[in-house]
């Protein structure tokens, strides 16, 4: 449970105890009654060119949308943001 190092010990023995229990996903699916049905990188592409086109309609279209299972939750919570830099004659070019 790398994901909940952050919290209080409370909280934590609450979690592992709704896990223990089998009760953790009834108690989440109470909370957040909305489930979305984004399980695809092509079904997030979608989503994050909707909401880009929605509020950002000057924005470079994004390079890539993928899940990651290799990223760190709390250290990466937003994604990778990365750029690569790549010399084209006498100018340096940057990709995301």
């Amino acid at each position: 449970m790398d994901y909940l190092i952050a919290y209080p010990d409370e909280i934590r023995q609450k979690v592992q105890l709704l896990i223990d229990q089998n009760s953790l996903s009834e108690v989440l699916l109470q909370k957040y009654t909305k489930v979305h049905d984004i399980r695809t990188d092509k079904a997030l592409y979608q989503y994050v060119l909707e909401i880009k086109n929605e509020y950002m309609r000057n924005v470079a279209m994004p390079g890539k949308v993928v899940y990651d299972s290799n990223i760190r939750t709390l250290k990466q919570a937003l994604g990778m943001h990365t750029a690569i830099s790549r010399v084209q004659g006498a100018k340096l070019k940057a990709k995301n």
